[in-house]
């Protein structure tokens, strides 16, 4: 008998290693553990990874999903409104829109992490500016709610297996440095994290689960991933018995609960601070292992 099968990651090592022995009693009668591998193509092949492997997504079809230009282009054509925040291809597109000269706009790459590469800019300041490639505009979400008088972005897990869509009970938050004005367009206010890992710093995380009226804010999260279920059709379609996807989702919430998503992320980091790696990391990759193992869904994941 054993608990634990082959393991192949180039990812997030610690973290699996952690939820496998977190599993483990519920693997030991098993008398075979199919391989698994957490591998990012973006490094290579690994020649070891066969069809035999739990393994990610066909990369092509995970790189599809990082696009935040392709998705902006999705939820156009499928007219899905209110999901996201506006984005447009071009400054002229972003000016033309009702109450453009009362906005802040958001300048992002379309292949982009943890907040490089942003520019915010005031209506004054975007039409002067321009656009370069591979980057699109996306207007500011108002009336977000607060943590101690500072924005927070805040990120889902979402496991994708079999052709179907699992949403995990909680997340984490990621609390800016400074006291956030609407209005306003610097770095450390509206985009800027760096240095969260360091326990005296400006920049704080927490588990999105501490957030007031969290229940409330779950049922309308899951109402929200319902609607992107087109959206990301094709990468659902793509995940088998053996290929699976996990997405981290950023969104902001506004006072009344309601979340607008950000972004989505398919390469997502799950390597973050140590309190966070522990009660939110490892329990939802122990979910994933759970749900890929015993084939039967994880308490801690609701299928959409």
């Amino acid at each position: 008998m054993t608990a634990q099968p082959k393991i192949i990651v180039n990812r997030a090592g610690n973290i699996v290693d952690a939820a496998f022995t977190k599993i483990a009693g519920k693997l030991l009668f098993f008398s075979y553990l199919r391989p698994f591998s957490y591998w990012d193509n973006y490094y290579g092949e690994h020649a070891e990874i066969t069809n035999d492997f739990f393994r990610l997504l066909h990369y092509p079809t995970i790189q599809e999903h990082d696009d935040k230009g392709n998705i902006a282009r999705k939820v156009t054509a499928l007219g899905i409104d209110g999901l996201f925040p506006a984005t447009y291809f071009s400054t002229s597109d972003a000016l033309k829109s009702a109450g453009a000269h009362e906005k802040i706009w958001f300048i992002k790459p379309t292949y982009s992490t943890s907040g490089k590469g942003i520019q915010c800019l005031t209506h004054e300041e975007l039409k002067t500016f321009e656009l370069p490639r591979s980057h699109i505009i996306q207007e500011q979400v108002t009336n977000i709610e607060l943590m101690n008088e500072r924005k927070y972005t805040a990120r889902a897990y979402v496991f994708v297996f079999n052709n179907k869509v699992y949403l995990y009970d909680d997340g984490f938050v990621m609390i800016h440095g400074v006291p956030y004005a609407p209005n306003a367009t610097d770095s450390l206010t509206q985009v800027e994290h760096s240095g969260y890992a360091d326990p005296d710093g400006a920049v704080k995380m927490m588990r999105m689960s501490e957030l007031p009226h969290f229940s409330k804010k779950t049922e309308k999260l899951k109402k929200a991933m319902q609607t992107l279920k087109p959206v990301i059709a094709n990468f659902i379609e793509a995940s088998s018995a053996t290929e699976y996807g996990l997405l981290g989702i950023d969104l902001l919430f506004d006072k009344n609960h309601k979340p607008t998503l950000i972004e989505i992320n398919a390469k997502a980091n799950f390597v973050h601070t140590e309190l966070i790696n522990s009660s939110l990391n490892v329990p939802f990759f122990a979910a994933v292992l759970n749900t890929l193992y015993t084939n039967q869904t994880d308490p801690r994941l609701t299928e959409l």
